[in-house]
């Protein structure tokens, strides 16, 4: 982690101790509604906890690994449409029939199977262990870093699109909300579950 990202989780996580809460980040809502709940779970955990892997041995992520993981496509996404701001120019749709249905599944009717491996830039392999209070405050920072870009391609973009997904294809600014609360939403459960065992295995 280098020394600008320690600094900025730390004036995070003060403001957060004095409010005696995380701060409630200014994003859209439809982004905020799905990932208070992961950061308000998440904060439950101390570093240890945060560690712990709902069944060890069996590959699973810890809770930070949850949360780096979604930390990662939100970066992703800031770097794809942060690039269309800087160049100017509206991607072209090369989206194949596999694209297609995904999009209509995920996007179009709100549902992501289980058990399908991430992209390899989104696993979580490279992160610093920390209290779970700095990891949720980074993911609402994260979100909201992606959001005010986001804010920046409508005013320039409109209803056009804005960036493109590896496997949906190019995305407005609307679907690209839509498909970030679908998937935290989606990685919930998974949270929640890894937040139950480590509390368990500790006391245990």
């Amino acid at each position: 982690m280098t020394y600008s990202a320690s600094k900025e989780i730390a004036v995070v996580v003060s403001a957060a101790r004095r409010k005696g809460q995380f701060r409630r980040t200014i994003m859209h809502p439809v982004l905020r509604s799905a990932l208070q709940p992961l950061a308000d779970q998440i904060s439950l955990l101390s570093l240890d906890e945060a560690q712990i892997p709902p069944m060890p041995g069996q590959g699973r992520w810890c809770a930070q690994e949850i949360v780096e993981h979604l930390i990662l496509t939100f970066k992703l996404t800031s770097d794809s449409v942060g690039k269309q701001l800087k160049t100017g120019k509206v991607p072209r749709s090369r989206r194949n029939f596999l694209g297609f249905l995904l999009r209509m599944q995920t996007i179009g009717l709100g549902y992501m199977p289980d058990g399908v491996p991430a992209m390899r830039a989104v696993r979580p392999s490279d992160y610093t262990p920390e209290p779970g209070r700095v990891t949720g405050a980074r993911l609402l920072e994260a979100a909201e870093a992606m959001d005010h870009l986001l804010v920046a391609a409508r005013k320039k973009f409109g209803i056009q699109a804005c960036g493109e997904h590896p496997f949906f294809g190019v995305m407005r600014v609307d679907e690209w909300r839509r498909y970030h609360a679908i998937h935290a939403r989606h990685h919930l459960p998974q949270l929640r579950a890894a937040v139950r065992y480590a509390q368990t295995s500790k006391t245990a």
